[in-house]
Protein backbone atom coordinates (compact mmCIF):
# COMPACT_ATOMS: atom_id res chain seq x y z
CA UNK A 1 0.00 0.00 0.00
CA UNK A 2 2.72 2.35 -0.59
CA UNK A 3 1.13 3.68 -3.74
CA UNK A 4 -0.13 7.12 -4.38
CA UNK A 5 -2.95 8.44 -6.57
CA UNK A 6 -3.73 11.96 -7.41
CA UNK A 7 -7.28 13.73 -7.21
CA UNK A 8 -7.81 16.85 -9.66
CA UNK A 9 -11.03 18.51 -8.70
CA UNK A 10 -12.44 20.52 -11.21
CA UNK A 11 -15.06 23.34 -11.49
CA UNK A 12 -16.82 24.42 -15.09
CA UNK A 13 -18.14 27.16 -16.67
CA UNK A 14 -21.53 26.99 -18.82
CA UNK A 15 -19.63 25.61 -22.01
CA UNK A 16 -18.91 21.94 -20.20
CA UNK A 17 -19.59 18.69 -21.77
CA UNK A 18 -21.32 17.76 -18.34
CA UNK A 19 -23.87 15.82 -20.68
CA UNK A 20 -21.96 13.70 -22.34
CA UNK A 21 -18.51 11.88 -20.72
CA UNK A 22 -16.95 9.82 -23.22
CA UNK A 23 -14.47 12.48 -24.14
CA UNK A 24 -12.70 11.50 -20.87
CA UNK A 25 -12.11 8.09 -22.99
CA UNK A 26 -9.26 10.45 -24.84
CA UNK A 27 -7.04 10.97 -21.64
CA UNK A 28 -5.39 7.45 -21.20
CA UNK A 29 -4.19 9.44 -17.49
CA UNK A 30 -8.11 9.23 -16.04
CA UNK A 31 -8.57 6.18 -14.37
CA UNK A 32 -11.70 7.45 -12.51
CA UNK A 33 -14.28 10.18 -12.95
CA UNK A 34 -17.12 11.63 -11.36
CA UNK A 35 -19.55 14.44 -11.08
CA UNK A 36 -19.65 16.25 -7.48
CA UNK A 37 -21.94 18.53 -5.65
CA UNK A 38 -20.54 22.16 -3.54
CA UNK A 39 -17.81 23.87 -4.50
CA UNK A 40 -16.46 21.61 -7.96
CA UNK A 41 -18.60 19.91 -10.94
CA UNK A 42 -16.03 16.96 -11.40
CA UNK A 43 -13.30 15.10 -9.48
CA UNK A 44 -11.04 12.71 -11.76
CA UNK A 45 -8.15 10.12 -10.58
CA UNK A 46 -5.38 10.08 -12.19
CA UNK A 47 -2.64 7.79 -12.93
CA UNK A 48 0.49 10.10 -12.49
CA UNK A 49 3.89 9.06 -10.76
CA UNK A 50 5.23 12.36 -9.89
CA UNK A 51 4.43 15.68 -9.71
CA UNK A 52 5.69 16.91 -12.24
CA UNK A 53 3.24 14.41 -14.47
CA UNK A 54 0.25 15.86 -12.88
CA UNK A 55 0.97 19.84 -13.48
CA UNK A 56 1.68 18.35 -17.05
CA UNK A 57 -1.69 16.74 -17.01
CA UNK A 58 -3.49 19.88 -15.67
CA UNK A 59 -1.75 22.80 -17.14
CA UNK A 60 -1.14 20.71 -20.45
CA UNK A 61 -4.29 19.02 -20.80
CA UNK A 62 -7.13 19.90 -18.97
CA UNK A 63 -6.78 23.85 -18.30
CA UNK A 64 -6.15 23.81 -22.16
CA UNK A 65 -9.98 23.07 -22.02
CA UNK A 66 -12.37 26.91 -22.68
CA UNK A 67 -14.58 25.41 -20.14
CA UNK A 68 -12.16 24.85 -17.03
CA UNK A 69 -12.82 28.18 -14.64
CA UNK A 70 -11.03 26.57 -12.02
CA UNK A 71 -8.95 23.29 -10.52
CA UNK A 72 -7.70 21.75 -7.42
CA UNK A 73 -5.31 18.72 -6.99
CA UNK A 74 -3.99 16.72 -3.95
CA UNK A 75 -2.45 13.77 -3.66
CA UNK A 76 -3.78 10.47 -1.33
CA UNK A 77 -1.79 7.54 -0.69
CA UNK A 78 -4.25 4.44 0.90
CA UNK A 79 -3.58 3.31 4.12
CA UNK A 80 -6.39 0.76 4.49
CA UNK A 81 -8.75 -0.56 2.46
CA UNK A 82 -11.80 -2.78 3.99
Amino acid sequence: MDKWSAQVWVKWNNDAPWSDWSWLKEWNEVKWAGSTMGDWDMTLWVNVSTPEELEQFVHGKLRAKGWVADTKSTWTKEVWAA
